[in-house]
């Protein structure tokens, strides 16, 4: 389709020959692209019985952070014309996995969020804390990450390639920040922000809601349309839902000790 945009990646051969890849999320489908580069690269859709994600942007951006691991580096944005060529490239290192329905439409706005939050601490150390409890218990299941920002001492978590901004914040005083998360953030994200919820004390308040203000159970059991927002389900998030807490631990019989004896009073 004329005007879908692409993450382009690309690998420098040392004999200076290069190849590339490409990624984008049409229609809630994952797509990829690859081959040499200048040359025609087809479009190759991937099904979802092979997604180790939820959600197809979240799992172009772990297929994408597989490429950067191999040495892989991020061009910018695309398109493609008829021939199967790159064109168009807007440079950008720090770009994201662009979303076909987004090319049409109006730039993104608070409107558009499916998800507002707000986070509060006394201080960093205290909100630091609180994010790597959160970290540690998703991050068997979700690309986590720490990046570096100026003036910040610990440097802030990355989920799945979305981070809380902070921007403005110099890692002294008080901390406060407000933001929004959309579909495209992916549901890791969203079950960041509510680990962090959970596991905040009196000097953390992290306060989370839908788009219409409603607030969002403690139970996550209890949000299937909340997650088939964020092209999820129970059943996809039990296992890091379970780890962070977010849903009581299902009970395994194969763990059960059948030989302890019965009594009867």
């Amino acid at each position: 389709m004329a005007g879908e945009r692409w993450l382009l990646a690309r690998y420098n051969r040392s004999d200076g020959t290069s190849k590339d890849w490409a990624v984008a999320v049409i229609g809630g489908d994952l797509f990829v692209r690859f081959g040499k580069t200048g040359q025609a690269m087809q479009k190759k859709p991937i099904a979802k019985s092979s997604w180790k994600s939820s959600g197809a942007a979240a799992e172009g951006r772990r297929r994408l952070w597989e490429q950067t691991e191999q040495g892989y580096e991020i061009l910018g944005t695309c398109t493609f014309g008829a021939d199967g060529k790159a064109t168009d490239l807007q440079s950008n290192p720090a770009a994201e996995i662009p979303a076909a329905e987004e090319v049409t439409s109006r730039p993104a706005t608070m409107k558009d969020a499916d998800i507002f939050f707000e986070i509060t601490a006394v201080s960093w150390q205290r909100l630091f804390e609180v994010m790597e409890v959160a970290v540690g218990r998703l991050s068997d299941h979700y690309e986590c990450r720490w990046s570096t920002r100026e003036g910040i001492p610990t440097g802030v978590p990355v989920i799945e390639g979305w981070t809380p901004a902070f921007d403005g914040h110099t890692g002294i005083g008080r901390v406060r920040h407000a933001g929004s998360l959309r579909r495209a953030n992916g549901v890791g994200a969203l079950l960041f922000l509510l680990t962090m919820r959970m596991v905040a004390s009196a000097d953390v308040t992290v306060n989370v809601v839908k788009a219409d203000g409603g607030t969002i159970d403690k139970d996550l059991r209890k949000e299937a349309a909340l997650l088939a927002t964020f092209e999820s389900s129970v059943d996809l998030i039990t296992p890091a839902a379970e780890d962070a807490g977010l849903i009581p631990k299902r009970i395994k019989l194969s763990q059960i000790d059948t030989g302890q004896a019965d009594y009867w009073f």
